[in-house]
């Protein structure tokens, strides 16, 4: 009897899946599976490392391999300052790698693709954060992909010795150039982790949600992706900064790179950590208190803290990978025309104002003025407070109005898309006094409302369980409608408006508030904010 149970394996080892293996063009992939089920596939090379001679060079087609590569661990987060999400340890200038989750490899009918591009201020984060982790929506049948994408100065600086060695006489867009070679990565590729490569949506958070705004205005994005969902993109529609002029009082982006060094060669030698430092002392020299450039505006930033500096890496107007304006390519219809949905938090500016506490109103009056001009006495009609003690809110009306809103609300507009808002307050948004604060939204749209460490109720897991189904559907079909929510209509092009409240219970709702509207039109207030140049 001894010699028999000795020969029957554990029964953990026999209800253990065996590792998923997928050959791609590169070569064969191992895999992992997830406590839920779903195979994962981490750190998969989407490009050459970024490296040496390929530092601020657009993306190079990655290398084959031999045998089996092992993808069970995410590769290197891009190079970025510390934060409490990524270690210095976890981050590299090779970091051009995806992740890939998927329910099965080998489905009757191949299923929608989302791939998510991760916000940060276009200076940190990751497509290996936690809350990305794209198990449970690979569960409700779609292949999940996360990326990563060139960061700051790596990602977005520009320089006339780089734009003179480029053939198409450009250069700072190295992220946005990046994400599209991960996106024609997922259409070349997806098909063998049971992912439909015709059916690619892409959605992202806050800069990666502004990232594929830029991107449905690119020529070179033509043909990428499918379908679009935005959540709260932020500087899309306000006057971005030009390669080799000044726009609109904002300091070319050449000009910032030859404050950083007058030869490229000055550069190129530099290590990751020593560049970003040269980088960011430059250009807050130039652009800081006594510096004589100006940078984008963020007002957010200086309410919070006046004496911070406005951080210059972001994507640009450079002729090429934008030719132009964003917000003039979408008033001229010179976008990708494909079904979309955008929306936003109704406390996004609470998250910027962790040391916003006002005993008097007169220091947002003057910040209204200075961030507003010369529109201030009609921004201050609208959110003027008063009393103090309402200063703070109106500070996080006025940043989720004119920071998020405003985006929102335009992209959805000009693209005829689906408009949501999402009011629900977490268990941490109502611990911490935020509301529905900026990135609220990622823990329902992931599924990620089953943490023990937060404690989240059955509402939680109801609305998650909703938002997650009407994601994958619009990936799906190009409509998040389901049967509870038939009345939710993209903008008309008549100026009805609807949008999807999501809150306890998922509601449509007419539009509410003619405050945007009226900023929108440049008639009643032209400002960098709003509506500046439409």
């Amino acid at each position: 009897m001894l010699c028999l149970l000795l020969a029957i394996p554990p029964f953990n080892l026999l209800a253990q899946p065996p590792a998923p293996h997928v050959r791609i063009a590169q070569g064969e992939l191992v895999g992992g599976v997830t406590n839920m089920g779903p195979y994962v596939f981490k750190g998969i090379p989407y490009a050459a490392p970024p490296v040496g001679p390929l530092r601020w060079h657009p993306p190079q087609s990655p290398a084959s391999w031999q045998g089996v590569r092992d993808a069970t661990k995410f590769g290197p987060a891009c190079m970025q300052r510390h934060s409490g999400h990524i270690s210095a340890s976890a981050m590299s200038e090779d970091c051009l790698y995806l992740n890939v989750w998927t329910s099965n490899l080998h489905p009757a009918i191949p299923v929608p693709v989302l791939v998510f591009i991760p916000g940060g201020a276009f200076v940190s984060g990751s497509g290996s954060q936690p809350v990305y982790d794209g198990t449970n929506l690979a569960m409700r049948g779609a292949v999940v992909v996360t990326i990563n994408y060139r960061l700051g100065v790596f990602g977005f600086f520009a320089h006339p010795d780089l734009t003179a060695a480029s053939p198409h006489h450009t250069s700072g867009n190295y992220g946005l150039l990046d994400q599209m070679a991960a996106l024609r990565w997922v259409r070349e590729n997806i098909a063998a982790f049971g992912g439909d490569p015709h059916n690619v949506t892409v959605f992202g958070q806050s800069a990666g949600a502004s990232c594929i705004g830029y991107l449905m205005v690119s020529p070179l994005a033509q043909g990428l992706f499918d379908r679009a969902i935005l959540e709260s993109p932020d500087i899309l529609f306000t006057a971005a900064p030009e390669l080799r002029k000044n726009f609109d009082g904002l300091t070319s982006m050449e000009t910032i790179g030859l404050a950083v060094a007058p030869h490229i060669s000055d550069l190129q030698g530099l290590s990751d950590r020593d560049l970003m430092t040269r980088a960011n002392a430059a250009a807050e020299k130039l652009l800081g208190p006594g510096g004589t450039g100006r940078s984008r505006l963020r007002p957010e930033t200086t309410l919070n803290n006046p004496n911070a500096i406005q951080v210059p890496w972001a994507p640009i107007v450079d002729g090429y990978v934008i030719p132009a304006q964003p917000a003039k390519l979408y008033a001229e219809r010179r976008y990708l025309h494909i079904p979309t949905m955008a929306g936003t938090n109704t406390d996004e500016g609470n998250l910027f104002l962790s040391h916003y506490h006002p005993d008097n109103t007169a220091g947002f009056t003057a910040w209204v003025e200075r961030n507003f001009a010369p529109c201030a006495k009609t921004v201050l009609a609208y959110y003027g407070p008063s009393s103090p003690a309402q200063a703070h809110e109106s500070a996080n009306r006025l940043i989720t109005d004119a920071v998020f809103l405003h985006s929102t609300f335009l992209f959805a507009r000009d693209t005829h898309g689906f408009l949501y808002r999402f009011s629900h307050v977490s268990p941490r948004g109502a611990a911490l006094g935020l509301g529905a604060f900026h990135s609220s939204e990622l823990p329902y749209v992931f599924g990620k409302t089953h943490n023990p460490l937060i404690p989240y109720k059955p509402v939680d897991h109801r609305l998650s369980d909703e938002m997650m189904t009407m994601w994958i559907h619009f990936a799906l079909t190009g409509d998040p409608n389901l049967m509870n929510s038939s009345d939710w209509n993209r903008i008309g092009s008549n100026g009805e408006i609807n949008y999807m409240d999501f809150s306890d219970t998922p509601t449509v709702k007419s539009w509410p508030d003619s405050s945007l509207i009226t900023f929108s039109d440049p008639h009643v207030c032209k400002s960098n904010y709003f509506a500046s140049i439409r």
